[in-house]
């Protein structure tokens, strides 16, 4: 699949760097307010998330106006009410922060150090998502498996990125983690596919101007044999979004 083994070529400007700077400048300005705000943290989880929200909202407002990059969603019908899993395709930071508003306030898995920074580690906690250690075998991870079943039991959407964490120019490779979850949750699955690495590339600070897609693909039935769930997964997850338009 061609669109997304291709490698970002574009060569960073000195307005990429400006405008990159500038946007990271005010980020920091309109977290400060927050910051202070932050027994805030204490308060029950829905007002919680809509001041986190609010937070990204103005984020991505600074994002459009210095960075030049926006967003547009397809197949917001596809996204069933309720529980669901959700296997998404994952470039970069982008999507671990602006799914949060677009996909019903999934659940996630998060690395097991997040849980003990400053503020990003409440926020963590506040929000349910499930703590992964890389470290504790296969026990630590038939618990992270059994957690996030139960997520998808309560009622609500677990977001897993059965990829992981990849260039655009590295081979697609499934984790067998999703395949396990879809199983224990008995629930839909429904692929995401997102080109967010061609504006906000893993790996580097720069922000590149442009179109991030989002696409929500139909969900795959509950209860199918797990090889046939990967075989499907795997053909989702190997298309590609409408392509980032760079407007330069």
């Amino acid at each position: 699949m061609t669109d997304l083994v291709r490698a970002h070529s574009q060569t960073p400007r000195l307005a990429d760097y400006l405008r990159t700077m500038a946007f990271f400048g005010l980020s920091c300005a309109l977290a400060l307010p927050f910051l202070l705000l932050f027994p805030f943290i204490f308060l029950p989880e829905s007002i919680v998330r809509r001041v986190c929200m609010a937070y990204l909202k103005l984020q991505g407002g600074l994002l459009s106006i210095f960075c030049g990059i926006r967003y547009r969603v397809t197949g917001l019908e596809n996204l069933p009410d309720g529980a669901a899993l959700i296997a998404s395709q994952h470039e970069s930071t982008w999507e671990t922060l602006y799914f949060q508003m677009l996909l019903d306030r999934p659940v996630m898995y998060a690395k097991e150090d997040i849980f003990s920074y400053p503020v990003f580690g409440p926020l963590t906690r506040k929000f349910g998502h499930i703590p992964v250690s890389r470290s504790g075998g296969g026990d630590a991870m038939r618990e992270g498996f059994r957690k996030g079943a139960e997520v998808v039991s309560s009622g609500r959407k677990l977001l897993i990125f059965p990829t992981g964490t990849r260039r655009l120019a590295e081979a697609q490779k499934l984790q067998s983690g999703v395949g396990v979850v879809y199983q224990l949750a008995n629930a839909p699955l429904v692929p995401v596919l997102v080109n967010s690495g061609q504006c906000w590339p893993h790996g580097t600070w720069i922000k590149f101007s442009g179109t991030i897609d989002v696409e929500i693909l139909p969900p795959i039935p509950a209860g199918l044999p797990r090889p046939e769930l990967m075989e499907r997964l795997r053909a989702d997850l190997a298309r590609a979004p409408t392509k980032a338009q760079k407007d330069g």
